[in-house]
């Protein structure tokens, strides 16, 4: 559990094993959430939660995803990895 303030609120955040399996650490994963050049909501397919997606750099500049499901304290983060092409022109967009 990790806790980011934003805008003076606090969200917890909590990793599932599945967010590992890119071998990404979980610090860079929070530098994403707390600092995105963009945050997209992507609807659920039928009974599924929304999806909250990530688009920003860690601390070393690597673009990185970051899918995420709401939860009552705040998130469950189910997926990191590098930045795939399906995202990258929502990235650069918002790099602007």
């Amino acid at each position: 559990m990790y806790s980011v303030g934003q805008n003076t609120q606090v969200m917890r955040i909590e990793f599932a094993k599945s967010a590992r399996r890119h071998r990404i650490g979980r610090a860079r994963a929070r530098h994403v959430i707390a600092h995105p050049v963009v945050k997209v909501t992507v609807p659920g397919e039928e009974g599924r939660d929304d999806r909250l997606v990530y688009l920003g750099d860690d601390p070393t500049g690597r673009a990185l995803e970051v899918t995420a499901v709401p939860i009552e304290a705040g998130i469950l983060v189910i997926h990191v990895m590098d930045l795939r092409p399906k995202w990258r022109p929502l990235y650069e967009e918002g790099k602007r």
